[in-house]
């Protein structure tokens, strides 16, 4: 080989090398690997390291939190948190990325197992741990603030039927339900994992799509799962075929009537005629087609003012 296809050689291997060098330098750290060290060594029980290591939001969180004299970090919202354990044994069981730089990582703390969240960056070839959270959250409706033992002043979807009216008590008997509404922030924060309260059912959610400016959770309804649309005062409102809303069951209650509680009533389509009972109630319900003589949840609202019934209304909701 002559001088010149030497030193072209050594030219081409020199330059080969700064490029590897270069990838190597400038290759993203390996996220899984950074949170099992985390753990496992025990590294978030370092200050130093979580002040390098950690966003300004997560160190004003982790200080904040924390619950003794003289100042410091809540180092254990990156463990189980309990004070004891049956074992000694600390170790990460698994980790797993979530997507938009989160990972969940199940581990053993003094023989207890657990679930975190942690979220990561890189910023100037350094790792950054930009939030941690609980593991995975159960999301039910919102509580109805109904109490069926003193219900006064509300309006409630209920079911009944022309039977279960007592004229000569002068009271219906009705089960009450709530409307099954989310809170917005808890949806919003929903992730693969969490577990669902849907029709009363928990289950745990597995996929998360959009589709028409609604979430389908698990395939959505077509698939057995369920639609969640953004209702009014922060809330989702969960979605039933037909775009009807669905309900929990509450119980039963039987509360009397005004003596001039009036029946609004209409037919199935939202273009029939409205009929407004306010006497003759009794024969105006007895006298209703088989198909008329029940009232479900999904289309009837009845109004309680002091403890007594003073409206029953019944038309097409969606």
């Amino acid at each position: 080989m002559n001088p010149q296809s030497q030193s072209f050689k050594r030219i081409l291997l020199t330059f080969t090398a700064i490029l590897m060098l270069a990838g190597a330098c400038t290759k993203r750290p390996d996220d899984i690997e950074f949170i099992r060290e985390m753990y496992e060594q025990t590294l978030y029980e370092d200050y130093a390291f979580l002040e390098t290591h950690c966003s300004d939001s997560l160190l004003s969180l982790l200080a904040s939190e924390y619950e003794y004299d003289g100042g410091g970090y809540a180092v254990w919202k990156f463990r189980s948190g309990m004070q004891d354990g049956p074992t000694n044994e600390h170790a990460v069981v698994s980790i797993e990325e979530t997507g938009d730089g989160w990972y969940t990582y199940k581990a053993i703390d003094m023989g207890i197992p657990f679930t975190k969240r942690i979220k990561l960056s890189h910023k100037g070839g350094k790792t950054v741990i930009e939030a941690l959270a609980e593991g995975f959250r159960r999301i039910a409706p919102l509580p109805s603030g109904l109490d069926l033992e003193n219900l006064q002043d509300c309006t409630v979807p209920a079911k009944f039927t022309v039977d279960d009216f007592r004229w000569m008590g002068g009271n219906l008997t009705m089960t009450v339900y709530s409307q099954n509404l989310y809170d917005a922030v808890e949806i919003s924060l929903m992730q693969v994992g969490d577990t669902l309260v849907y029709r009363s059912e928990p289950g745990v959610v597995e996929r998360i799509s959009e589709s028409g400016g609604c979430l389908d959770i698990n395939g959505g309804l077509d698939e057995g799962g369920c639609c969640l649309a953004g209702y009014e005062g922060g809330t989702y409102i969960a979605r039933d075929w037909d775009d009807h809303a669905t309900y929990t069951s509450l119980g039963s209650v039987q509360l009397p009537l005004s003596e001039d509680f009036v029946i609004i009533d209409c037919g199935l389509d939202p273009q029939d005629p409205v009929d407004t009972i306010r006497t003759g109630q009794k024969l105006y319900l007895e006298n209703l087609k088989d198909s008329r003589r029940e009232f479900f949840s999904l289309n009837t609202r009845v109004t309680v003012e002091n403890g007594l019934i003073t409206e029953i209304n019944r038309r097409w909701i969606p």
